[in-house]
């Protein structure tokens, strides 16, 4: 897993094989007098008490790196060392390739009081089930050994999966909270890594942090998932790079670097996920391995999510698993299908650092300067279809206009103002609707079957015109006893007229935008 993303910081150690390994520059004391010699040292000195970085192997089977920021080498080294011995502690109660953990003896007992770190891993697995729709599953575990015996090779018999698969049922595992005690069927077993290895890095932060509460800033590496926080050797953030799916090798250049501020990131895909040490990306409904998704790239606020999404997004159609996080507050993605297509979602470009070259700053100096043509206007057309169904309900319709950052710059329609509905459009609510103190006076009544035409002439809230560039307009819509669909548009704003649609969805017709001079 560690080839599909590296800490490119800094960037200039790439011919690295360690991605984050780069030794520091040593100060000659020849050739030079008293004071130039002592200057250099206290600047060696200096820099020896900001940036710390080490580099282990033969953790949970892959390897582990760490970069302290703003500590003296001892903290680095206690830090490092509070990191080790909270891997060493969880992996005991965690790891399913051990005979002696605390996770195989629930899988072999079915039944036990466990310990506090097992219960919230178990509990957050069964969660992120419910939320994806069994998408991710940590329940497959009797499938995932069946497919090692068979070392891939042999195809596993459907009646063999589909046995398997008939066993996993809802109430096949029972969690008492109050207790802390779990009980699985026999057809359980808990293969838990696509959640705990996000976990243990989470938790191993943590007590990095509290063992020393001075450190400024600090980057935990295990296998390519990561989690940062706090300073980063440089100011603008903590500098990821992800490499290109297609490219399994820890030598290659990142196909784009991303710049991260207290948050994580984690990956799957079937180029990574292997039969050696970590658990097969299967299907829950089908059981056998899967293989559109070439590779999954999840940002987020925590490792431990981070972790089960890109899991979760890899057995998803695109559209499903980008639909999922939208509705989640802090968290981008970016699929890459074995055939080549790649699919983001709306906020991943905020997080891509742009190239730092003079070209560069000239065109996207020339870009934000430019002014949003005149007479220009993107208009939009939509029908809401007739249907022929019981307790119809006109649907709730969000159209909004956000920047590449997905900072909102306008809210065109906001159809349905009944409160116990509104917040079936879940992503325009989540990340919006919540956060508008007029919302009274933004949202209309539903709309019945017809045809409607909106239009943004360019301005924002505030009635202030924006710069020409790159948008997004969202269309979003749901009804009640009926479906939720989500779709957008990318508007390049320029004095060049353009033409698109959507298909229609189970709530609209097709969607049509069309950006022209009206005047």
């Amino acid at each position: 897993m560690s080839s599909a993303v590296r800490n490119f910081y800094p960037i200039r150690k790439a011919f690295r094989l360690s991605p984050l390994v780069m030794a520091l520059a040593l100060i000659s004391p020849f050739h030079t007098n008293a004071a130039e010699q002592s200057e250099k040292i206290e600047q060696s000195e200096q820099i020896a008490t900001q940036t710390h970085r080490f580099h282990r192997d033969h953790i949970l089977g892959t390897s582990l790196d760490v970069v302290v920021q703003g500590a003296s080498k001892q903290d680095a080294k206690r830090a490092l060392d509070a990191i080790q011995k909270e891997i060493s502690q969880l992996d005991q109660v965690l790891s399913t390739w051990r005979d002696d953990s605390e996770i195989t003896a629930l899988n072999n007992n079915k039944q036990a009081n466990v310990s506090a770190e097992l219960f919230e891993v178990i509990a957050a697995c069964e969660t992120w089930r419910d939320k994806t729709c069994g998408a991710f599953d940590a329940r497959l575990g009797q499938l995932i050994t069946l497919w090692e015996q068979s070392q891939g090779v042999v195809k596993l018999d459907e009646v063999t999966r589909t046995q398997v698969l008939n066993q996993l049922q809802s109430d096949s595992v029972n969690l008492d909270a109050e207790q802390r005690s779990i009980a699985i069927d026999s057809a359980v077993k808990f293969a838990p890594d696509a959640y705990a290895k996000g976990y243990i890095i989470d938790r191993a932060l943590v007590a990095a942090r509290q063992a020393v509460p001075s450190i400024e800033g600090l980057l935990v590496d295990i296998g390519g998932d990561i989690r940062v926080w706090g300073n980063a050797p440089q100011k603008e953030g903590w500098k990821i790079g992800v490499q290109d799916a297609f490219a399994h090798n820890d030598n290659s250049a990142p196909q784009q670097v991303l710049n991260l501020n207290d948050q994580a990131i984690a990956f799957s895909g079937q180029g990574y996920r292997t039969l050696a040490r970590q658990s097969h990306l299967l299907d829950a409904k089908t059981g056998m391995p899967l293989q559109h998704v070439e590779q999954c790239v999840v940002v987020g606020t925590c490792a431990a999510d981070a972790d089960a999404l890109a899991t979760a997004l890899a057995a998803m159609s695109p559209a499903e698993g980008l639909e999922l996080i939208e509705a989640l507050i802090g968290y981008e993605a970016k699929l890459t299908l074995t055939d080549g297509q790649a699919h983001q979602s709306s906020g991943w470009n905020s997080l891509v650092q742009m190239p730092q070259n003079a070209e560069m700053h000239t065109v996207a100096a020339s870009q934000s300067a430019a002014k949003w043509p005149a007479g220009y206007q993107a208009v939009i057309d939509l029908t809401i279809p007739k249907m022929d169904v019981e307790k119809y309900r006109a649907p709730y319709v969000s159209v909004w206009v956000t920047d590449a950052n997905k900072q909102i710059v306008r809210t065109l329609a906001v159809w349905g103002k009944d409160e116990k509905w509104i917040n079936s459009n879940y992503v325009w609510w989540r990340r919006y609707g919540r956060q508008m103190p007029n919302l009274d006076a933004t949202a209309k009544p539903s709309r019945q079957p017809g045809q409607y035409k909106l239009a943004w002439d360019g301005k924002d809230e505030t009635g202030k015109a924006v710069a020409a560039g790159k948008y997004l307009i969202h269309i979003e819509t749901s009804r009640e006893h009926g479906e939720h669909s989500y779709q957008t548009f990318a508007l390049d704003v320029k004095a060049k007229g353009s033409n698109q649609t959507l298909p229609a969805q189970k709530e609209i017709g097709a969607v049509k935008l069309n950006f022209q001079k009206v005047n």
